[in-house]
């Protein structure tokens, strides 16, 4: 896993304009019952673990993650991140997104992601269908699933 300027996001290409056109929002979020500031320490901290966990379920989902540098502003820190295919690059989605972490009263933090993607095949006419039927549910269980993973290696502060 590489960290990386943001500003490399989609190349420019019409497939890359389609996408940024018909780009899906999505986020979700997991509460933490842990002090912000321990699991704020660990998610700053690159060689923390959790970026190996972040890059396992990526794997495992068959995506790659690449992060920027994590930045903290007062009670939140925010990694911005890329999620890009291994494969079948056409036909799955590229996400861009900021993982954010959020303290809360009593102890306890929130952690989320939330971006975008750009629905694959928009140009052709189809992409947006297929995103409606069923694409945009497989795509919130995989970030649900990637958020999940993270939060438990974060709690293990």
């Amino acid at each position: 896993m590489s960290a990386q300027p943001k500003d490399t996001i989609l190349a420019d290409s019409s497939e890359a304009s389609a996408r940024r056109r018909h780009a899906v929002f999505i986020s979700d979020f997991v509460h933490l019952h842990r002090p912000f500031d321990r699991v704020a320490a660990k998610l700053l901290d690159r060689d923390s673990g959790w970026l190996a966990t972040a890059e396992r379920s990526a794997s495992r989902q068959r995506f790659s993650v690449t992060t920027g540098a994590p930045r903290r502003s007062g009670s939140s820190v925010i990694v911005p991140m890329r999620w890009d295919p291994k494969n079948l690059e056409r036909l799955l989605p590229v996400l861009e997104a900021d993982i954010d972490l959020s303290a809360l009263d009593d102890g306890q933090c929130r952690l989320s992601i939330s971006g975008r993607y750009g629905v694959p095949l928009a140009q052709l006419g189809v992409g947006i269908a297929l995103d409606r039927l069923g694409m945009h549910r497989v795509a919130e269980m995989s970030v649900r699933r990637f958020l999940s993973e993270i939060a438990e290696t974060l709690e293990a502060v």
